[in-house]
Formats: structure tokens, sequence, C-alpha cells
């Protein structure tokens, strides 16, 4: 199969749970019709999509939200694009705007967990890989969604709008041959 020079995919995310695993099938079948995949990157692959749409239908009030999937060889982007409020971390972290600019910091989703994040502007930040240390994604429990994507691709950013009131999780994929 030639791969193509850039592709476009856009699905309205479903507003139940019960739809996940069609919605994510649908997803990689029509990415898989023009963009070969090994097993691996399959696999990363739905799991960010599961993580994604189920942060949509648990923390996103937009019937409009979707993913968006482009493929510019040899990356491909996977983006969850929803309006609402932004993310926000257990009080003791730094908020959203951020005030230094290009520096690693820890926030917390939860009194337990923390996460390594790198300040790219003041609404805008990008995860980063804590687990380096040896843990592996399947160690990780399922429900710390934001951790498992960051460990499942390249590079993932959050992004927030805050005139549009619209949030960006934009995660990327380098598909080697």
């Amino acid at each position: 199969m030639e791969e193509p020079k850039s592709l476009h995919i856009a699905k309205k995310i479903p507003a139940r749970a019960e739809e996940i695993l069609d919605y994510v099938n649908h997803v990689i079948d029509d990415l898989e019709m023009q963009v070969p995949l090994n097993l691996e990157v399959k696999r990363n692959i739905k799991l960010i999509l599961v993580e994604l749409v189920t942060n949509s239908i648990k923390h996103s009030n937009d019937n409009d939200a979707l993913i968006r999937v482009s493929f510019d060889h040899p990356t491909l982007t996977i983006q969850k694009v929803d309006k609402g409020l932004q993310i926000e971390f257990e009080s003791q972290s730094q908020q959203i705007p951020f005030v230094e600019i290009n520096k690693t910091i820890q926030v917390s989703f939860s009194k337990r967990k923390k996460q390594h994040i790198k300040v790219l502007d003041q609404y805008q930040f990008e995860f980063i890989d804590a687990y380096k240390e040896g843990m592996s994604l399947t160690e990780i429990p399922e429900h710390f969604g934001l951790y498992i994507i960051t460990m499942a691709s390249d590079r993932f950013i959050y992004q927030h709008d805050p005139n549009l009131k619209e949030n960006r999780f934009i995660v990327n994929l380098t598909l080697n041959e």
C-alpha cells in the first residue's frame, strides 16, 4: 500500500460510553485503509483514542466534540477538540494561565498522582513522561488516561483557547516503516 502524502479524518465523538469501541474501530478502519499500521502502533492509537473519547464523555458537555486525525508522513496527529472549561490542577499546583514559560514543572490532577509538564505558553503545555524509570504502559492503572496517552505517544500537548473556550489535546506519533 502506498502511503498518502496527507490524510485528514474528522469524526464527532459519541455521547455514550457504550459507543466508544465502535467509534475507535471505525477511526482505525478509516486510517488503515490509507496508512499501513503495525500492531504496536495500532495498539497505541487505540489506547489514545479510547482515552481521548472517554475524557470527552466524562469531562466535556460539548455535543460537537470531535477527533481529528491527520497524517503527514511520517507523523500521525490525533486531536481531540471540545468546548469547555480548561484543565484544572489540584490547588497546590500552578494553574492556567501560566506565568513562567518554557519551564518543566510538576502538577497534580489528584492528591496521589503527579504529572510533569513543560509549559509552552500561557495556555499550552506538553505532557512529559514521568515514568522513564522503568514503569511500563501495562503497569499503569487504566483510569490514568493522561498518563496512558503520554506513554503511548511521541508527544502529547494540551492547549486551551480562553477566547473560544476551546480545548485541544494534540497527540503525535511517528510512524516508522
